[in-house]
């Protein structure tokens, strides 16, 4: 086993979102994430931890402050240097719909066949060997309103891993689906933690997740930011807010 210490992926200093509601502060976030570790953010306002999410992707560019992702400042990224990063970041969301009007082979292959040159033939062999990977019961040529709630999701984390990210991005990963479902989307996602960077929003959904992997979490309220290293010191913090959030879970 290597001493050699994980590579930073996100490089966050004193950065501020992008975001729109004025009852909402956001305080400057200052933080790395690493390779083959789990950052989970967490704080009563999910439209606000989705800003930082955003932003820590690369979706969005700081309002204030530096952020680097994959080694690229996004400050001062060119439109084509964008397009090119935005290769390296995977992003899962489990609210956003799929394509309903493909079926699943085209749901996986659009983002591969948008960003490089590989051809349909060679795509489609990556497509399948990912949902074995993903130990996906339903087959390519299936449209997404065949699928039930956890393979849907399924098909949302292929089609985040097609292009072989560096940083995996979670959005409500465990969103719509039942205890057992979350129970094997947790099985599928903490396997993906030694081959990426993973950060997540949506965690609490299924605390046993966060529990057993997160390297570091990290509660975002308008008020304050405080770092975990993980979920055993998050609840046992002793800080007052906190403590309150903490209560009503």
């Amino acid at each position: 086993m290597s001493d050699k210490p994980p590579t930073i992926q996100v490089l966050a200093h004193q950065a501020v979102p992008q975001f729109e509601e004025d009852d909402t502060d956001c305080p400057a976030l200052s933080c790395q994430l690493q390779h083959a570790n789990l950052t989970c953010l967490v704080g009563p306002h999910r439209p606000q931890l989705r800003a930082y999410l955003h932003m820590l992707a690369g979706i969005t560019r700081p309002k204030a402050g530096h952020l680097t992702v994959c080694e690229q400042p996004l400050s001062s990224l060119s439109p084509d240097t964008f397009l090119k990063f935005r290769q390296r970041i995977g992003y899962f969301s489990g609210t956003a719909p799929s394509f309903a009007l493909h079926n699943v082979q085209m749901n996986i292959l659009l983002p591969l066949l948008y960003h490089t040159n590989i051809s349909f033939s060679e795509g489609s062999i990556k497509a399948k060997q990912l949902l074995e990977r993903l130990h996906c019961q339903f087959s390519l040529d299936n449209v997404p309103t065949e699928l039930n709630h956890f393979e849907r999701a399924q098909l949302a984390l292929a089609r985040a891993l097609i292009l072989d990210p560096a940083l995996l991005i979670l959005d409500l990963p465990f969103n719509d689906l039942g205890a057992q479902q979350r129970e094997k989307m947790s099985v599928l996602l903490s396997a993906c933690l030694n081959a990426y960077c993973v950060c997540m929003i949506g965690g609490l959904q299924y605390p046993y997740f966060v529990e057993e992997n997160a390297s570091q979490v990290i509660y975002i309220s308008q008020h304050k930011i405080v770092k975990f290293s993980g979920w055993a010191a998050f609840q046992h913090s002793q800080d007052n807010e906190i403590k309150a959030f903490l209560g009503v879970l």
